[in-house]
């Protein structure tokens, strides 16, 4: 177990977190500069907190509140680091990089085979960083991290410079060995189908703070402030004024469009922020009768652009006065069936029971 409560004063803001880590993938995301990294140097060890405490396994690393000082150094810590662009000694063969967290330790060789073994790696023990690929410079660093038997793995997005396949290739090996290992790993990312594909829980990051911290899935579909719907970007992000509150649903002003949301304990007059996810955007068929699920929040809009995604396409649809633009996602065949085209005009529905408003206190 990780326990992380710590605070550093940076040139723009202070960076301030508390929270903890199992035997578990906790993935840390948010944008660039909000103090992703700097968390990471403080719990290796590479930077020192202003203040706080940092526990691994019950053996404190860092602790300064007053009186009491403690910093075990970073080769002390036992804890691998893998950095975005693997940082391997380019004079070193692969099996040197590995054995190099070893040093002053007898006969190494076996564990060295066994790594390269189970990262599948054989074949180029003599080889140079210079001769490897992007997956294989991974794996060893990976590899490295993992030799001196840590406590905990920090994993600072470790595959953006990956294509796709060889990615999901190192992040199914990367997922087996925290199962196998019981490892504590956190894990910095920009990606979230990365965040999804090893993460069990997700710690969302805004200038120097966690905004929410929870089971992925979680997170991802309730998010807890405009904030954090921003930041993980959900689609479709609007803000309004409560009309009226009724067994119907709330009615909300949205720049002068009225839309029914689910009935809640809203107010009227009161300011909010609510999203609706692009799949629940839904194109009516002209020559159909409506389903009673897009019976409420019937516009008139036109294509504004169309952007395939394999088996999805996205448009883009501006509603009528153009005051509010919206995305609606649509499997590839129904888009076809449509026959859309920029600048045609369509109905589309807001699903009610689809619209989501995010909590009271913090938008």
């Amino acid at each position: 177990m990780l326990d992380v409560d710590i605070e550093k004063r940076l040139e723009n803001f202070t960076l301030n977190v508390a929270f903890q880590v199992d035997q578990e993938v906790l993935v840390l995301f948010g944008p660039s500069g909000v103090g992703k990294s700097m968390t990471f140097n403080c719990i290796a060890g590479l930077a020192q907190p202003d203040r706080g405490l940092i526990r691994l396994g019950g053996r404190i690393l860092f602790e300064k509140d007053g009186q009491r000082r403690k910093d075990v150094p970073l080769h002390r810590r036992q804890i691998g680091y893998v950095f975005q662009h693997y940082a391997l000694f380019p004079h070193l063969t692969v099996t040197q990089n590995l054995a190099y967290g070893l040093q002053g330790r007898h006969d190494t060789s076996a564990q060295v085979e066994s790594m390269l073994a189970r990262l599948r790696l054989n074949g180029l023990a003599n080889r140079y960083p210079r001769q490897l690929s992007g997956g294989q410079q991974q794996r060893v660093a990976l590899g490295r991290a993992l030799m001196i038997k840590p406590a905990l793995l920090l994993l600072d997005e470790p595959f953006a410079a990956l294509d796709q396949g060889i990615r999901e290739n190192l992040q199914t090996d990367l997922a087996e060995l925290q199962r196998e290992l019981g490892l504590a790993v956190i894990y910095i990312t920009h990606n979230l189908m990365d965040a999804f594909a090893l993460g069990d829980r997700l710690a969302v990051m805004q200038t120097g703070r966690l905004e929410q911290v929870g089971p992925i899935r979680e997170v991802f579909h309730r998010p807890n402030s405009r904030s954090v719907a921003k930041i993980i970007g959900v689609r479709n992000l609007l803000d309004g004024v409560v009309q009226s509150v009724s067994a119907e649903g709330l009615i909300i002003d949205c720049e002068g469009y009225t839309i029914v949301a689910p009935p809640t304990s809203h107010t009227p007059g009161e300011r909010v922020a609510f999203y609706i996810r692009p799949e629940d955007v839904k194109i009516l068929y002209p020559d159909r009768p409506l389903a009673s699920t897009v019976q409420y929040n019937r516009f008139t809009g036109h294509v504004l652009q169309t952007v395939p995604g394999g088996a999805s396409v996205t448009v883009r649809l501006g509603m009528e006065g153009k005051r509010v633009e919206l995305e609606s996602r649509l499997p590839t065949r129904v888009y076809q069936s449509l026959g859309l085209e920029v600048g045609s005009t369509l109905d589309f529905s807001l699903r009610r029971d689809c619209i989501m408003l995010l909590p009271h206190s913090q938008r």
